[in-house]
């Protein structure tokens, strides 16, 4: 269970930084619609790789102690 845990949380963590940086040239645009249309998936991106990145540190933590 634990090597599957930890493969969702290495994709996780690609995944949501694949689709942060998928959605970054749009943030730079003078253009309101461009700017909402790109700012809610990197705030999706983040929160995705964020909670990526908690689970492996739970796993990493449990493995240590």
């Amino acid at each position: 269970m634990k090597s599957f845990v930890k493969f969702g949380a290495y994709a996780a963590i690609i995944l949501g930084a694949f689709g942060m940086m998928f959605c970054l040239p749009f943030l730079f645009s003078a253009r309101t619609n461009d700017l909402i249309g790109a700012g809610f998936p990197f705030v999706g991106g983040a929160i995705i790789a964020s909670g990526g990145l908690i689970a492996l540190s739970i796993l990493t933590k449990q493995d240590n102690a």
